[in-house]
């Protein structure tokens, strides 16, 4: 509750008025799509104090990046835990506020589908009820985080919404129809597959969930692979990447998609994008994780000017 006051405080308050002013006004268009709704900031900072391991210093979260923070707030917001998540992310800089982190997650309970697929290659009389397969609405959800008094993303505000199933059936994901389960991220890009491997570092959160990585983990290891963060100090740092310089107002350039458990086995399967390189020979390219229980793949794929 302290760290959110004195980000209210610090948007209303000091030299840049007008500045605060317009920050107000992009935060306010950001989260104002049609149904969406803004919800208690003070209630989702209170929900990630469950996931942080060190208890024992005053900001425990205080390394810990956006886009971990909204994935650890999305996944646990359904009991679900065959998801696929869709999310982009987008930068204003502010000479007074620093980066402000811009984020739509989009969080998808696969289970009825996957039923439906089961049902249909076995039968109704053969399939467990709905409840074994996931239960949860698909959620649509807007972040607005920034930095604060050496804590790297603070939530300054947020929207939801509730996904209805028929919209969700024509919605797009990482390139992908978001409900269907016949598209895997192989069809995505051109992949190779690469000896790369994620450092360690001290955890702050749960880092699994028994078999495989949370989405929040497989994110945070993509953004050190892909240089959004780095260990160099032994520990984990977001450092958000480098903005491209015709990225527009708030509109994304980072695209980040994730499926998790959508076989017969636990696998996460997620793919970092970065677009509008700036480069003379690649405009995009991206990496990309498969974790099966005791075993990691990594992928990496470019796209050329």
């Amino acid at each position: 509750m302290i760290r959110t006051l004195a980000t209210t405080a610090l948007l209303l308050a000091g030299t840049g008025i007008a500045i605060a002013s317009d920050l107000d006004t992009a935060i306010d268009q950001f989260l104002a799509p049609p149904g969406y709704e803004r919800v208690d900031i003070e209630a989702l900072e209170q929900s990630l104090q469950d996931y942080w391991l060190d208890t024992t210093t005053i900001s425990p979260d205080g390394a810990v990046g956006p886009i971990e923070k909204a994935l650890l707030i999305a996944t646990g917001a359904i009991p679900s835990e065959r998801t696929r998540t869709a999310l982009a992310y987008g930068e204003l800089h502010d000479e007074q506020h620093g980066r402000l982190s811009f984020i739509e997650l989009r969080h998808y309970n696969m289970g009825p589908a996957i039923r439906d697929m089961a049902i249909e290659g076995y039968g109704a009389e053969n399939t467990a009820d709905l409840t074994e397969f996931g239960k949860g609405e698909h959620l649509g959800w807007r972040f607005v985080f920034m930095p604060l008094m050496g804590n790297t993303a603070v939530l300054v505000d947020a929207a939801r919404t509730v996904i209805d199933p028929d919209i969700a059936y024509d919605q797009d994901c990482t390139g992908r129809p978001c409900m269907d389960l016949d598209h895997p991220f192989d069809s995505i890009a051109d992949w190779e597959e690469t000896d790369t491997s994620a450092p360690h570092w001290p955890r702050q959160y749960p880092e699994s969930d028994g078999l495989i990585a949370t989405p929040a983990h497989a994110a945070a290891e993509l953004a050190v692979i892909g240089w959004s963060a780095n260990v160099e100090s032994g520990a984990y740092q977001w450092t958000g990447g480098e903005r491209p310089e015709s990225a527009d107002h708030f509109h994304p350039w980072r695209f980040i998609g994730i499926d998790r458990n959508l076989g017969q086995e636990a696998a996460i399967d997620a793919v970092w994008q970065e677009t509008q390189l700036m480069d003379d020979s690649l405009s995009a390219m991206a990496f990309r994780r498969l974790e099966l229980p005791g075993a990691t793949y990594w992928f990496g794929a470019a796209t050329p000017r």
